[in-house]
């Protein structure tokens, strides 16, 4: 075993063993949060050459300066649905009419949480169960509005709570109606494994980021920062990513989004469009 497939294992990934020869067949989604330095005053522009690129659906982390109504002009023009949006959770909280008519307006589903509600450095149980609170509202609240709700975990929240990561602990204080948006990226950063959560509850995957790791990036250290330029190009980071497809695909994740942080993103994304349509699985 190498040096970077026991450090792997140590932090319960699986291999990545070559696939049977069948192909990704999305949909192949991106997270516009890659372009939020090209977007403002070009969204029109962009999300043609979005398009171009290959990419069939898009999901929002805010409207890059414009108004709802001139976002969804500009996804009808460029002829790129938007199916997700995320929100802080302070717009969850405080401006939830807002947050429903800017989806119903510009055609999205899924609406999304990237953050807790954290009080100090590290998750606590005190967190969690006000996270929890929080979510089960936003969610029965988007739901009569036929919206579905969704957390998006980041490092924080697998920090370990009396031994267990506070994701799982999130988990079960929440209501089922509750998706869970993986970042892949995310959960390897946070000391696990992408697959084995997909495993552990598959009802509640439906969404999920797909980015990879530059090699070297701490995993599983929550004393340390994480700078955007961690994020490489599909197939070229230490990902499983064929593992991680699979698996989301046997249990029925719907919508893929491709994100890149890295100053690199414009030329990245790219490069994951045509990774994702080469991979064989």
């Amino acid at each position: 075993m190498s040096l970077e497939q026991l450090a792997a294992w140590l932090v319960g990934s699986t291999t990545d063993p070559a696939g049977s020869g069948e192909h990704f067949p999305g949909p192949y989604g991106l997270q516009l949060y890659s372009l939020r330095h090209q977007m403002p005053g070009h969204v029109k522009p962009w999300l043609e050459r979005v398009r171009r690129m290959g990419y069939q659906e898009v999901e929002a982390a805010g409207l890059d300066g414009l108004t709802a109504p001139e976002f969804h002009r500009a996804l009808e023009s460029a002829g790129m649905p938007c199916v997700g949006m995320h929100n802080a959770y302070a717009r969850y909280l405080h401006e939830m009419p807002t947050v429903i008519r800017e989806a119903k307006t510009v055609g999205a589903r899924y609406l999304v949480c990237p953050e807790l509600p954290q009080s100090g450095p590290h998750l606590t149980m005190a967190d969690v169960r006000r996270a929890a609170r929080g979510f089960n509202h936003f969610a029965a609240q988007l739901e009569r509005h036929h919206l579905r709700f969704a957390f998006h975990a980041e490092v924080n929240a697998f920090y370990p709570i009396a031994g267990r990561p506070g994701l799982d602990r999130l988990i079960a204080l929440l209501h089922p109606n509750v998706l869970q948006e993986m970042d892949i990226f995310w959960y390897k950063r946070g000391g696990q494994d992408p697959v084995a959560y997909l495993k552990r509850y598959p009802k509640l995957y439906r969404l999920m980021h797909l980015k990879d790791m530059r090699r070297g990036t701490p995993v599983g250290n929550f004393n340390v920062g994480t700078s955007d330029e961690a994020c490489v190009a599909l197939g070229q980071g230490i990902l499983y990513l064929r593992a991680i497809l699979r698996e989301a695909m046997r249990i029925g994740v719907r919508h893929y989004f491709v994100e890149d942080e890295s100053r690199e993103a414009p030329q990245n994304i790219v490069a994951d469009v045509k990774y994702l349509k080469t991979v064989r699985l």
